[in-house]
């Protein structure tokens, strides 16, 4: 009930203010953004400048529907991949099909994308451990564009857990007006298969509602290694429906399922020596070789995701927007340990499971409003995450392959809920040709609070679990006020500069490894007087400052836009070594039995400062062959050395690690009647693994290929928009790595995809 009561206040504080404009814009039109002056451009554009609702200046890019198809068949499962061709971009995968959900690294301007947000029009897709955003989990055929914003960040689209590495606005594609439908089979080699079909209604009388729903089933054999990507099966549903012309309510719902194996992350010299090493192919009846039995290391997640979009014009010039939501997000991991701790301290090989569920309920609700000469946005964000924690189960591995439960290992159990909240306002204008733009949101987290619970044995061995008051942490509150500020000036049709400047947040993350670090020297801590709360003291959000200084140019014959950016970052997550002494042994430092070094965990204390240039270019050679060029350069400096591990290192004005300097991506593509062939080209440079600057990861190019024949309709078999697909990823096996931090992967090798489409 308290729920409930909290959204009406807020439905009726929005109410309430939107009355406060009634008046003064009485009798106007709700005010538009001035869109950019229309240019005829000879061929089919991929990106384009793009903004939000109430905005008067460009701070992003919009990726087209043709855009979304020049990521090929694994770009239909994954979002990062259809990004990966603009500049300041970099994602990577272990898994060529897109299908995986784990163990790949994308970074927006050098910031992990994982501390960015992705939203459908708004409203955040995110999770926690790991945190960040939940690209894999839409089928993008469903998907009508994307907008992608890198540095200063629209303070009305949802924020998840952060803003750092970026924000990402996935457009839906509705339910259409006329009834239809439409299929997709995939194929490629390692058995990969991904069937989709989906039907819409059309609009149904007297009513006008109109429906759409889809289903897709995806798996795939791994490329290295024994195991399975996949079963994948995802369902999506909308719904939509006008009442008379002044309401229009909008419903989006998405399921998505899946279960894999997974990739063997190598240390930097096995990944350079041999790319097909991985998890154990085969049961040995040895415990000491089989906890690495591919079988032994499995993931899976299910998300329930439900988003109601509500527009009610309350006048010509103003629109009140309601955007509720429910996502429900399971998590069920298996991994396989050489030496897991049972009864009387014993040490064997075994496996682990860990899992979880979370809730989360939250609603954005906003006015949007036009005076003669200011448009603007009024909302309020809020969110409730209640966790259903489940204890981290441990066993002992058998001979004969059977698990022996021996334990809970370490338990923390939620007790009250996490929140977010975050009131934000917009405003725009132009005088002239002069454009710009201001807005301002206050976001406010808290941690739930959780309570600690151990491992204990009784004599014959049988274990239980034991209330301990060290272990409980959270219940602390972070926020940030996060203003944002844009101009441009229009020279000519033609021609556009801009400039915009903003902060960035992100909430702490990495729970996880300071919980187990603390299970593991629970002894030794609590000889200490050290509990779990406080190795969280320095948890605080992570703040960067972003400026942008860029130009819109834009002909029938090319399109350019050239961005130079500054950002200054605080708080980062960074190694720290705090130097405890051993309680047993007061002359040494503390070890951890992980690692062997003195004790180390991240915390939030560094510092950086990056700049950098990107180029997003389109030249149309004819109205049948276009080709993109998209070169960046990304440079980001620690701002101190780092101590970790006991050692320091002296990387301070170096480049962080895991970050090249210069990439790019470029491609053709070359229709001819109904045949079109589209090249892509990727580079991405150096650069180094380890904070030591020894393990340097080499530069590669990667060279794609796709041959595709569309076919507007075949009469005969009453079809249309018929498709087929060849697709050819790293075309000439190019063999490179990617990581850092001692966890690495080799590339995905040379990959044949394909698929064939029609509807009716």
């Amino acid at each position: 009930m308290r729920k409930v009561l909290l959204f009406l206040r807020s439905l009726i504080w929005g109410v309430l203010m939107g009355l406060l404009f009634i008046i003064p814009v009485m009798g106007e039109e709700l005010k538009k953004s001035e869109e950019l002056p229309e240019v005829i451009v000879t061929g089919e554009s991929i990106v384009t400048p793009t903004k939000e609702t109430a905005e008067t200046v460009y701070t992003g890019i919009g990726i087209t529907k043709k855009g979304i198809e020049l990521s090929g068949e694994k770009g239909s499962s994954n979002v990062w991949s259809i990004l990966n061709f603009l500049p300041g971009v970099r994602f990577e995968s272990s898994d060529p099909t897109g299908i995986s959900s784990t163990q790949r690294t994308i970074t927006i301007r050098g910031v992990s994308g994982s501390l960015g947000t992705l939203s459908v029009e708004g409203v955040p897709v995110y999770g926690g451990n790991p945190i960040g955003p939940r690209e894999y989990i839409f089928d993008l055929d469903n998907i009508e564009a994307i907008d992608v914003y890198k540095g200063v960040i629209p303070v009305d689209l949802g924020t998840g857990a952060g803003t750092r590495g970026g924000t990402v606005e996935l457009k839906p594609k509705w339910a259409k007006d006329k009834s239809g439908f439409e299929f997709k089979q995939s194929f490629g080699i390692n058995d990969y298969t991904k069937s989709f079909a989906r039907i819409d209604s059309g609009k149904i009388t007297p009513f006008e509602t109109k429906f759409s729903l889809s289903y897709s089933y995806t798996e795939a054999d791994k490329w290295r290694g024994k195991g399975k990507i996949g079963p994948r099966n995802n369902v999506n549903f909308t719904f939509v429906q006008p009442i008379r012309e002044r309401i229009n309510i909008r419903f989006w719902a998405n399921y998505n399922d899946i279960k894999h194996h997974k990739y063997a992350s190598l240390s930097y010299q096995d990944a350079k020596r041999d790319r097909w090493l991985d998890y154990n192919e085969d049961f040995t009846g040895d415990p000491r070789k089989d906890w690495y039995y591919y079988k032994y290391q499995e993931i899976g997640w299910t998300n329930h995701d439900y988003y109601g979009f509500i527009d009610v014009k309350l006048l010509n010039n103003l629109m009140l927007q309601i955007k509720p939501y429910y996502r429900i997000e399971e998590k069920e991991d298996w991994n396989g340990s050489s030496r897991i701790t049972g009864p009387f301290g014993q040490n064997r090989p075994g496996v682990t499971w860990s899992g979880w569920e979370v809730k989360r309920k939250g609603f954005l609700t906003q006015l949007v409003f036009g005076y003669k000469f200011v448009s603007g946005v009024l909302g309020y964000h809020y969110e409730r995450q209640e966790w259903d924690d489940r204890p981290s189960k441990n066993y002992w591995l058998n001979p004969d392959g059977s698990l022996t439960f021996i334990g809970w290992g370490r338990f923390t159990k939620s007790i009250s809920d996490s929140f977010s909240s975050s009131p934000y306002l917009k405003l725009s204008g132009s005088i002239s040709k002069l454009n710009w733009q201001a807005g301002i949101t206050y976001i406010k987290k808290k941690d739930g609070e959780n309570e600690g619970y151990i491992t204990r044995y009784k004599p014959d061995g049988t274990p239980y679990l034991e209330r301990e008051p060290k272990l409980d942490y959270g219940g602390r509150s972070y926020s940030s006020w996060v203003p944002s500020f844009g101009l441009s000036y229009a020279f000519s049709d033609k021609i556009e500069a801009y400039t915009s400047f903003g902060k960035t947040f992100q909430t702490p993350y990495m729970y996880m490894p300071l919980i187990n670090l603390y299970y593991r020297l629970y002894d030794k801590f609590k000889k200490m007087g050290i509990t779990l709360d406080d190795l969280f003291n320095d948890y605080k959000c992570e703040e960067t400052y972003n400026w942008d200084l860029g130009l819109r140019i834009r002909t029938p014959r090319f399109e350019l836009y050239p961005t130079i950016y500054f950002s200054k970052h605080k708080n980062l997550n960074t190694p720290f070594t705090p130097g405890w002494k051993d309680p047993d042994n007061p002359t040494k430092l503390l070890i951890d039995p992980q690692t062997g070094k003195p004790v180390s965990f991240n915390t939030f204390i560094g510092k950086a400062e990056g700049y950098g240039f990107e180029l997003v270019s389109t030249f149309y050679l004819t109205d049948k062959i276009a080709l993109f060029f998209n070169p960046s350069y990304v440079k980001m400096k620690y701002d101190g050395d780092i101590v970790s591990g006991g050692i320091r290192y002296t990387v301070d004005g170096k480049q962080v690690i895991g970050v090249p300097e210069r990439m790019l991506t470029g491609g053709l593509i070359a229709r001819y009647k109904g045949f079109e062939i589209t090249t892509r080209f990727r580079h991405v440079g150096s650069y180094y693994g380890d904070l030591a600057r020894t393990e340097k990861v080499s530069g590669y190019e990667v060279f794609d290929l796709v041959l595709s024949y569309n076919k507007e309709e075949i009469k005969r078999l009453r079809i249309k928009n018929v498709k087929l697909s060849l697709e050819l990823d790293n075309l000439f096996d190019r063999k490179y790595i990617f990581g850092s931090s001692n966890t690495y992967y080799p590339g995905a090798p040379f990959t044949v995809l394909g698929f064939v489409s029609f509807n009716f």
